[in-house]
């Protein structure tokens, strides 16, 4: 298990920086769908962060981000790392 979760964290964190790393993720359709959310809008705080952007806008990808996180722990019991 917890290789599989280094794996899903380590491709997590490559997605995020920009990378395409080929995973296959499997689980409810609850639990990915809690993932895909989590994962784009991490990549999106990401994103904004790099760019010429508002502490406003910083803050509101930041807080959609921490609701994602708060979701995918509730439906998985994975506490999101990043």
């Amino acid at each position: 298990m917890e290789r599989n979760r280094k794996k899903l964290f380590g491709a997590s964190a490559a997605y995020i920086l920009g990378l395409r790393p080929a995973i296959e993720i499997k689980g409810t359709s609850e639990a990915v769908s809690s993932f895909r959310n989590v994962l784009e809008s991490s990549r999106n705080l990401y994103v904004i962060l790099h760019e010429n952007s508002t502490p406003l806008c910083v803050e509101e990808k930041l807080l959609i981000k921490k609701d994602a996180a708060r979701r995918f722990y509730n439906t998985t019991g994975i506490q999101w790392p990043f």
